[in-house]
């Protein structure tokens, strides 16, 4: 019994973190409904942390391979996460330990713009990846025109980013690696969501129990109040971009010398 008990004690903290954050929930949500994962399908996970994505699309019926650099993190997935369709190993994100062509669908969500070499990440993508395979990426892009730079400088620091992103220069990133851009959505776009996400970051410096008030009514009202300003909102900029590119042939281009 004492061991149902830990591992429902560390599921639920996991959840928590995940589910009851306001952010990240508008970046992954939207994210999994692109994925679409199909039975049998092999997808690896960039930077898969504790697994928890990596468990819900294994429940769908896809084999999905997760790595991290972050030791405890993939002990946790191994204790929590760990299912006959799921599988983590610790590795860098520049160099996979894994044979070339197999698998259908890469993914990394919340991770690719803490990367130091985003450029060798997707040459590997393009790598691991069957022909017509693809990838499904979230990134932070932070080019609301109201985001001053002050407010990226402190975004850096706080969460170890290492560049932003538009459609545009990722696009042009993911042709020279071999992608091809086939659609993008900007995330958390209009000016209430800025006011949301001011309240996000306010929640974490509060007492536990305001704060677990406010973060349960911006992961419920809150998400469905920023569903509707975004119906009336352009798509050409916002706090997250969420990208799918498709493998082309030939390869990636050769870096310059």
């Amino acid at each position: 019994m004492s061991g149902l008990l830990f591992r429902a004690k560390g599921l639920f903290a996991l959840r928590l973190r995940k589910d009851f954050n306001f952010r990240r929930t508008q970046e992954t949500v939207p994210a999994l409904r692109w994925l679409k994962p199909r039975k049998g399908e092999r997808i690896l996970d960039i930077g898969c942390g504790e697994g928890t994505y990596d468990y819900r699309v294994a429940l769908r019926g896809a084999r999905v391979f997760g790595f991290d650099l972050d030791r405890k993190q993939l002990r946790r997935a191994q204790a929590y996460h760990k299912t006959p369709r799921t599988g983590f190993i610790c590795a860098h994100a520049d160099a996979f330990p894994l044979r070339s062509g197999q698998f259908d669908t890469v993914m990394s969500l919340c991770v690719f713009e803490h990367l130091p070499d985003d450029r060798q990440t997707l040459r590997e993508m393009w790598r691991v990846l069957r022909p017509g395979g693809r990838i499904l990426l979230t990134l932070d892009s932070l080019s609301l025109e109201k985001i001053g730079e002050s407010w990226r400088d402190e975004h850096r620091k706080r969460h170890s980013v290492q560049q932003f992103y538009t459609h545009r220069s990722v696009g042009s990133l993911l042709e020279a690696c071999g992608f091809r851009l086939m659609r993008h959505r900007y995330m958390l776009r209009s000016r209430l969501d800025l006011a949301l996400i001011r309240l996000s970051y306010a929640a974490e410096r509060m007492h536990a129990v305001p704060a677990a008030l406010i973060r349960l009514g911006l992961v419920s009202v809150g998400r469905m109040v920023s569903a509707v300003f975004n119906l009336f909102t352009g798509n050409q900029r916002g706090w997250t971009l969420l990208i799918e590119a498709d493998r082309m042939t030939p390869g990636p281009a050769t870096p310059p010398s």
